[in-house]
């Protein structure tokens, strides 16, 4: 071996002994790149963990906001179909409280009965409706739909509950909202004070963290929507309503039809109807009234159908098309009535046998006729009867304790009892400079046309007392006056006993007065006065025939007020 193949063969030895250290280094590299792989992997775990989390979050926000569109829904229901009610109730400051269950008025009436009683967040959804600020008329309900209890949601989950909760979708946020406000999705609406009244459905009132929808309804509301319901819309009578006049198909008056029920117009735009019957288009009753004419000799240059009716403008009469010519109705153009009838004062009315094609008069329908002379009559209880007999009008009869005997007394019975026991007020009086008492009695009387007014009175007087002092003497009288509306006396008369003493007397009274329409005031004015031995109110009697004490009334007064025309 030359020296420099051992030179050489050093060297490469040397060389392959410096090949077998990265050998050694590449096992240390990947210990720590496998270090750094479960490092990783733990990163990516707790970011898998946190993404699953977010995602549950929003899942859970997602089905909150449903929950809270479907209630919102539901309250509007509510709201709508008992508005009447509820503007009744509900203020400003106090509201109707309304619960999913439990309560007058329950949101689970317009909801599944699977949907639960709380949010995804355990809250409990509450309806408060108050009357809204300012006093509208109708009401306007302003309402907010809050959650109560459960967990207190954070504002970034609030937002976007909010936003995607429907109409009205709002919260009550933490942040910068030390009032406590509830706000709209992005702003859209704010209510300062969500529940002025501190009221709730649960022990817990709604706070930060709480979702609130608003809802406003004044009653007037329609659905916006660009077609009819075939059915009706609780609460919604609007979506029922044309809110633009229909313009019908036309079709030829009198033309075949074989729709049974459909409805048309003809060229002059009067509606036509197919009538099932004939199977054509006929005019609705509305149509034989035609237009006015200007007199009765314009009738004769119109298109007329049997059965067409006309008023003629310069008399307002009423002319029929018969297919042949115009018939005035019973007033012609002159103005005369024309009854076409002639019957008998005291026959049978209406007359027998009738037309079968004509219905019967009703009980509120008068039949006029005339005789052979021209006197009206009338059918009246079954016969012709003539206008000039007396006609009772009205009729009042009563009688009147004027003073009660304290014992009871059996002679007026049916007598109406002493209004008062103070003899100087109210319907009584007194005059003390003659020492006379009087009780009055009043009553009006209405002529509808003119008539006449007939008052029959009466009054009682006793003063005797048996097995009692003697010698008591007293005096009765009565009068009647009628007075008209101005307070006019139209008529008066009067009477009045001796003195009794250790008696009993009456005197009867009666005026009659006629009058033409208008109301009248009949008055009647009882009067006693005592002189000796008794005075006012005093005790009467008188001795039975086996000598008993029999008790009677010492003061009492009755009357009968009548009308006739």
């Amino acid at each position: 071996m030359t020296e420099h193949t051992r030179t050489l063969a050093r060297i490469g030895m040397r060389r392959a002994g410096l090949r077998a250290r990265p050998a050694r280094r590449m096992s240390g590299f990947t210990m720590v790149e496998m270090l750094a792989v479960l490092a990783l992997a733990a990163l990516m775990m707790a970011g898998l963990v946190t993404l699953t989390n977010s995602s549950l979050d929003d899942t859970r926000a997602q089905q909150a906001a449903l929950y809270q569109s479907q209630l919102t829904a539901a309250a509007t229901r509510l709201i709508r179909q008992n508005y009447t009610a509820l503007a009744a109730q509900a203020t400003t400051t106090s509201p109707v409280i309304v619960k999913m269950t439990g309560s007058p008025y329950q949101l689970s009436t317009y909801l599944s009965n699977a949907l639960s009683g709380t949010n995804p967040y355990g809250q409990t959804p509450c309806l408060l409706v108050y009357a809204a600020p300012g006093g509208a008329s109708p009401v306007a309900l302003q309402a907010l739909l809050v959650t109560e209890g459960g967990r207190t949601i954070p504002d970034p989950e609030l937002g976007y509950i909010a936003a995607n909760a429907g109409p009205g979708g709002g919260s009550i946020q933490a942040t910068n909202n030390t009032i406590g406000a509830a706000t709209g999705a992005f702003g859209t609406w704010k209510v300062d004070t969500p529940n002025p009244a501190n009221r709730s459905c649960t022990s817990t009132k709604t706070g930060t963290g709480h979702l609130a929808s608003l809802i406003f309804y004044d009653g007037t509301q329609a659905q916006n929507v660009d077609y009819l319901y075939r059915v009706a819309v609780p609460g919604n009578p609007q979506a029922n309503t044309m809110q633009v006049p229909i313009v019908l198909a036309q079709q030829i008056d009198y033309a075949a039809c074989t729709q049974p029920g459909a409805i048309a117009a003809d060229s002059s735009g009067n509606v036509l109807n197919c009538d099932g019957t004939q199977h054509m288009w006929v005019p609705q009753a509305a149509y034989h009234w035609r237009e006015p004419v200007a007199d009765e000799a314009a009738l004769a240059g119109v298109a007329a159908h049997q059965g067409d009716v006309r008023l003629t403008a310069a008399t307002n009469r009423a002319y029929a098309y018969d297919g042949a010519a115009w018939q005035a109705l019973a007033v012609d153009e002159a103005g005369n009535l024309a009854l076409g009838n002639a019957n008998n004062v005291g026959d049978p009315c209406p007359p027998a046998p009738q037309n079968a094609a004509i219905a019967p008069a009703s009980a509120s329908t008068t039949l006029v006729s005339t005789d052979a002379s021209g006197r009206v009559l009338s059918c009246r209880g079954g016969r012709w009867q003539t206008q000039s007999e007396i006609e009772p009008a009205s009729s009042l009869t009563g009688c009147q304790l004027v003073m009660a005997n304290p014992n009871g007394a059996g002679d007026y019975s049916a007598c109406t009892s002493q209004p008062a026991t103070n003899f100087q007020s109210g319907a009584y009086s007194y005059n003390g400079s003659n020492g006379t008492y009087s009780y009055t009695f009043r009553t009006t009387v209405n002529l509808t046309k003119p008539g006449i007014i007939v008052a029959s009175t009466w009054a009682h007087l006793n003063d005797g007392m048996c097995n009692g002092p003697s010698g008591n003497r007293g005096q009765l009288s009565q009068s009647i006056d009628i007075t008209d509306g101005g307070n006019h006396n139209l008529g008066h008369t009067e009477s009045q006993t001796p003195t009794l003493q250790d008696d009993s007397g009456g005197i009867n009274n009666a005026l009659s007065q006629a009058g033409t329409p208008g109301t009248y005031t009949i008055i009647v004015t009882t009067n006693w006065a005592t002189y000796a031995g008794i005075t006012t109110p005093w005790v009467s009697s008188f001795c039975g025939e086996s000598g008993q004490t029999v008790w009677n009334t010492p003061v009492a007064a009755g009357w009968t007020i009548n009308s006739y025309y």
